[in-house]
């Protein structure tokens, strides 16, 4: 299986409406799409992003967001797709190689 079917991209708007969520079976990973978004809105929803990727760090998957900026040190924030499931990719390996 690869990472595509196992990632869902959720894209949060403006709006704070969550658009082209697809849901899947199997899946473990998570992206994030904030293109556009401004700053002030990513700093409201932050803790949110917190918490979901705590859970689903314990679930052994991977939450990362698309964003033009940084909002936090702790999360997993990337400037394009391409480089999210590619750091999906790389946990996915480093999990295998720990088990």
């Amino acid at each position: 299986m690869n990472i595509q079917d196992k990632t869902i991209v959720f894209k949060i708007d403006s709006d704070n409406n969550f658009t082209e969520l697809n849901t899947k079976k199997n899946v473990t990973n998570f992206i994030a799409d904030l293109s556009g978004i401004s700053v002030q809105l990513a700093e409201r929803i932050k803790n949110k992003f917190i918490t979901f990727d705590k859970n689903i760090s314990k679930m052994n998957g991977s939450f990362v967001i698309v964003c033009d900026f940084s909002f936090d040190d702790n999360l997993n924030i990337v400037p394009t797709l391409q480089e999210a499931y590619d750091f999906i990719e790389m946990e996915e390996i480093e999990r295998e190689l720990k088990l």
